[in-house]
């Protein structure tokens, strides 16, 4: 029986099942990019409400598993979802001769997100890697250069020194960095009060003001002046 039947039939029991244990029910049980596993999978996350969604989140943070690092990518791209975005999957393991990037997210400005998500900012992120799949997706026409940007969303809230690196790189005009808690508190309030100034629009503007009077942790933004 296919998941999202499971669901159907005993939501209340299969709410309070950790997701590791729903992803067994997807499929084989194992995550892989374009099989009936994912599938499925991504089909149940867009319906189960969006507290037992960032209960999920938060437990691939808290509780790594095998696939932890796959379901936070699918949990992400379903916010990005909620938030008003169109969302294009992106791939769980990088395949040579294909972009490897983790969901791409298109707002109703036609504003495009690049994302990439991790699990830690505990490693250094090759930036260079992430611009290779911005300029990728630039050069298919699937975004522009003038009106797309990277957005790196990491489990952790202190993001230090990921800032310190995107900001000494040459890319810091183009990179955008959200923690996955944020994210989700900027969900919490769109639902919340259903206001329309909170949006799809207001994830990549860097005018700190209006978004951190919604919320105290948001998007940190790296612009500077370019030479």
């Amino acid at each position: 029986m296919a998941l999202i039947d499971l669901w159907r039939g005993s939501p209340d029991q299969l709410s309070a099942k950790h997701v590791q244990q729903i992803v067994a029910f997807a499929g084989d049980g194992k995550l892989g990019d374009g099989n009936p596993a994912s599938v499925e999978f991504r089909t149940f996350l867009g319906q189960v409400s969006s507290a037992i969604l960032m209960r999920y989140a938060t437990e691939c943070l808290t509780d790594s598993f095998s696939s932890s690092g796959l379901v936070l990518q699918d949990t992400v791209n379903e916010i990005g979802l909620r938030l008003g975005f169109l969302v294009t999957h992106g791939r769980y393991r990088g395949v040579a001769g294909q972009l490897g990037f983790d969901g791409l997210w298109e707002s109703a400005d036609d504003h495009g997100l690049v994302v990439e998500v991790k699990t830690t900012d505990a490693y250094r992120i090759d930036l260079n890697t992430l611009a290779d799949y911005r300029r990728g997706l630039i050069k298919s026409g699937k975004l522009s250069e003038e009106h797309s940007s990277i957005l790196i969303v990491v489990g952790r809230q202190d993001t230090g020194d990921l800032e310190a690196q995107i900001r000494g790189s040459r890319h810091a005009w183009d990179v955008r960095l959200i923690s996955t808690e944020a994210l989700m508190s900027l969900l919490a309030v769109k639902e919340e009060l259903e206001d329309p100034k909170i949006q799809a629009g207001y994830i990549r503007s860097c005018d700190h003001g209006n978004l951190l009077g919604w919320m105290k942790s948001s998007i940190c933004c790296f612009q500077q002046r370019k030479t």
